[in-house]
């Protein structure tokens, strides 16, 4: 099992009790014990073929994950959307206090938010297709590193510089730190699905 990849512990844990189990089987049924443990050997099945099927299932599993990331991805950024955008139109908290056009700027950053961040999803054919994980990990981890540089630098420089309103500020940080918070799900999400819809392509 080992030589043929199987390295996890728990299904090579699995199919020694099995094996065990079979041997003693055939041993009851009269063989000795090289006869039990061929015999339950090729009950198992060869290495090759135990190691496709557990590729088969943690596939299976993989994919089951990735789509509850996705239901998971696609409802916080709804429910953060739709908060955001309830307080606008209902003039809760700060909000009260932004006029009309202020209003509708807020509406349109947070509406730039969740297209950007379902645009990696909806045009992962546009996303170059990146097969090491470790590569995308690296850019994701990338993207996020440059989106904190930038909030710190507009929070600490450039907010500080600036005299603005209660609704100036609200629409400045709406469209200087949500908006680009989409753009980096949405360049996550995009090369993930990318990557997936690729390697289920060439499987099938």
């Amino acid at each position: 099992m080992l030589g043929a990849g199987i390295q996890t512990p728990v299904p090579l844990e699995e199919l020694e009790i099995h094996l065990r189990e079979e041997i003693e089987r055939q041993m009851k049924s009269g063989l000795n014990e090289l006869e039990a443990f061929n015999s339950s050997v090729k009950k198992i099945g060869q290495a090759h073929m135990v190691q496709n099927e557990f590729k088969k299932v943690e596939a299976t599993e993989e994919e089951r994950d990735w789509k509850l990331a996705q239901i998971l991805f696609a409802a916080v950024t709804s429910l953060f959307s739709l908060f955001l955008c309830g307080m606008v139109i209902f003039k809760m908290g700060c909000f009260s206090e932004a006029t009309s056009g202020q209003k509708i700027s807020s509406l349109a950053a947070v509406t730039a938010f969740a297209l950007l961040a379902w645009g990696g999803r909806l045009s992962a054919k546009m996303f170059p297709v990146i097969r090491a994980k470790q590569i995308r990990d690296a850019i994701c981890i990338s993207g996020g590193v440059l989106l904190m540089l930038w909030w710190m630098v507009f929070v600490h420089i450039i907010l500080p510089r600036q005299d603005f309103t209660t609704g100036q500020l609200l629409v400045t940080i709406l469209w200087q730190m949500i908006a680009p918070f989409g753009i980096l799900l949405g360049l996550s999400w995009g090369i993930e699905t990318a990557a997936r819809k690729k390697v289920a392509t060439s499987s099938s």
